[in-house]
């Protein structure tokens, strides 16, 4: 995926969570098409690990 495709507060985090987004984004569009679902699965997996601090995602803290 490239990084102009993504939404803006993921092109303004790490390459992790933009590697972490897009590879579950594509994942899930294999599935079940591109939309909605697709991006909804991409950021299930981003919220599993990061947590968005003002317009970035960062890593969550235990």
């Amino acid at each position: 995926m490239d990084r102009f495709e993504l939404p803006h507060t993921l092109r303004r985090s790490s390459k992790e969570v933009q590697e972490l987004y897009g590879t579950t984004y594509e994942a899930a569009a294999e599935r079940v098409g591109e939309g909605e679902d697709a991006e909804r699965a991409a950021y299930g997996a981003v919220k599993e690990k990061y947590e968005l601090e003002n317009d970035h995602w960062v890593p969550k803290q235990d």
